[in-house]
């Protein structure tokens, strides 16, 4: 909800007829309504300031109301924005949208080497997607000096020039904002009411070359920008907000602003707002949907579209139905581990499973296969560690941290990239040595865990790292586990030697870079199996070394939108020290130890499979 007493105009006075009083009130983060809301903890100081999920939304310069930016940090870490402008020159009635794509982030700081305008189809049922010709414009970079301000530099052709100017936020994501979240059940977790979320880019596949931006607001309502052409083949863009229903957009009103060009010859007064039409989007899930379209100008008259979803923005999910937690399934062996290992690194690459170090193998590195139910043998790691932490990350698979511990081999080196194509190791400076308490990967960065409670945030373009603090009600969480989960980080259990395993978990947002209390698990326990599939956790086994002396059989599972963690059947075989990994429908316990706090290692490979 957006605070009232402070925002008396509504943001659609500012999208359609450019008031800047309206446009300051869209800056002012919604007010947080749950049962969390006093627990909340902003993380300590987070520095460097790194563009994350809620860099998305519209920006622009309040001197030059009538044109901005819409701006998408994707899932993968990339960047897609688009230019709602003004031609520099030719008729004052023609209209301008240059797009960029592939930005690299650099910190606080976005960059656009592939920037482009277009021109070529016509509007309608005639929209031929080869007549569209790609023009290449210049540059874009993108500056913030905080989460709700900063500036753009361009360089494009001659008539465009180049210049940098202020911005500010136009409009927030919905669930993305600066803000904490504010959908979430009695126990921190994210709601299915949270998770149906459609902003995006989408376009019809018939008619690639034009599209829809579309962004869910906090309070409720949809801005939907179309980017297309005219009668002539001439870039063309309107622009309506209406309220949503979560699976229906009714644009009542989209305009089509008019009357001025770029640069220094832009005048906000100039500025006409020409009625467009109306159109519905209606989404039959969360991929697919229909747009009826009638429009109030004869060049572009009214049809009907299939929009699909063409960009993830980070942070954002949709789900479909109701997720529940895999409680039916049932537990079976697969082949040993040809050397029997506890407390090594587990990744989940490709499909198949990849686990290096540990105890009873310091530097051995092996592939398991789901499919054929094997194990092979690859390229020892260079240094011999056990509680060293592993993740895949796009094409990268890496392993750092642990302790060595006089197990020899290189230990010049914090971590190592695996290079598959050669079955060799390389060095990769910057990896931190963190140790026992899992990674993970989100948004195009690795997240790798400490036992202090503190999480590293990897940049595995720049090789970049800073410290995300730990929560500061957290405590030690030494052989913890980090998942990704719902466009969030979540830390399970581990335990402090002076309160002993804890069932608690924490939730990092990397939208708004805070922490808060999540679903705690029923049964506290550390150096335990921990895994995702698309809508679940399941944790195993684990051991009590404070608060007892014994390995856990205790096997839970929470799905997306749910309250609480739901027992599954018990794992056959007590275990700590194991990797967790999940594939289709079944999760794999990969090895450890039977002995709490000491090495029994048996090899196992415990496999819960269940019914979808």
């Amino acid at each position: 909800m957006i605070n009232h007493r402070q925002c008396r105009v509504p943001v659609l006075s500012a999208l359609l007829f450019g008031t800047a009083a309206a446009l300051a009130c869209t800056v002012n983060e919604p007010q947080a309504h749950h049962h969390h809301a006093a627990s909340e903890a902003r993380a300590k100081a987070i520095t460097p300031l790194w563009i994350g999920p809620a860099f998305s939304g519209s920006w622009y310069t309040p001197s030059r109301s009538g044109e901005g930016f819409i701006v998408q940090v994707l899932d993968n870490g990339s960047v897609v924005a688009i230019w709602f402008t003004f031609p520099p020159e030719g008729s004052a009635a023609q209209q301008a949208w240059v797009f960029a794509q592939g930005g690299t982030i650099d910190g606080n700081r976005v960059r656009f080497d592939q920037v482009f305008t277009t021109r070529g189809p016509r509007f309608g049922a005639g929209f031929d997607p080869a007549a569209r010709v790609l023009q290449p414009w210049g540059t874009l970079e993108l500056t913030f000096s905080d989460c709700n301000t900063g500036e753009v530099s361009y360089a494009g052709p001659a008539q465009w020039g180049s210049a940098t100017r202020a911005i500010q936020r136009l409009t927030s994501i919905d669930e993305l904002g600066c803000g904490s979240k504010q959908r979430l059940t009695s126990s921190g977790a994210r709601s299915l009411a949270g998770l149906r979320q459609r902003s995006a880019a989408w376009y019809d596949p018939t008619h690639s070359g034009e599209g829809w931006f579309v962004e869910e607001l906090p309070d409720g309502r949809a801005v939907s920008y179309w980017f297309t052409y005219d009668e002539n083949g001439e870039q063309a863009w309107t622009v309506g907000v209406a309220k949503h229903s979560g699976e229906r957009i009714e644009i009542g009103t989209s305009v089509r602003p008019i009357g001025t060009h770029f640069g220094a010859d832009f005048d906000p007064i100039e500025v006409q707002r020409q009625s467009w039409g109306s159109y519905t989007l209606a989404f039959d899930n969360c991929s697919i949907g229909t747009l009826n379209y009638a429009s109030a100008l004869p060049a572009f008259g009214s049809g009907s579209l299939r929009p699909q979803r063409l960009t993830r923005l980070a942070g954002s999910v949709c789900i479909e139905g109701t997720p529940r937690a895999p409680t039916g399934g049932s537990w079976s062996s697969g082949a040993v581990m040809p050397e029997p290992q506890s407390e090594h690194a587990t990744a989940d690459w490709n499909g198949r499973f990849y686990v290096a170090g540990g105890f009873g193998a310091a530097r051995g590195f092996k592939r398991y296969d789901p499919a054929s139910n094997s194990w092979t043998a690859l390229a020892d790691i260079p240094g011999g560690r056990d509680h060293a932490l592993a993740l895949a990350l796009g094409e990268n698979l890496f392993v750092t941290g642990g302790f060595s511990n006089g197990l020899g081999g290189d230990q010049s080196n914090a971590g190592w990239r695996y290079v598959e194509a050669e079955n060799r190791w390389e060095a990769v400076p910057g990896l931190p040595f963190n140790a026992a308490s899992g990674a993970a990967s989100i948004n195009g960065y690795a997240y790798f865990a400490n036992d202090s409670g503190d999480v590293v945030q990897f940049d595995p373009r720049l090789r970049r790292s800073r410290i995300i603090a730990a929560h500061p009600t957290g405590g030690p969480r030494d052989h913890s586990q980090l998942v990704a989960f719902m466009g969030e980080l979540w830390m399970l259990g581990g335990r402090s030697v002076v309160t002993g395993e804890t069932g608690r978990v924490s939730v990092f947002d990397p939208a708004s870079e805070t922490w808060r209390e999540g679903p705690a698990l029923q049964f506290p326990r550390g150096g335990f199996a921990a895994a995702t599939t698309a809508t679940q956790i399941i944790v195993s086994g684990g051991e009590m070394i404070i608060s007892g002396n014994f390995a856990r059989t205790e096997t839970e599972a929470i799905a997306a939108g749910e309250n609480a963690w739901s027992m599954l059947p018990a794992l056959p075989i007590a275990m700590h020290g194991m990797g967790g990994v999940t594939s289709g429908n079944a999760f794999y316990v990969l090895g450890g130890s039977t002995l709490a706090g000491g090495v029994r290692n048996r090899g196992e490979v415990q496999i819960y499979r269940w019914t979808p």
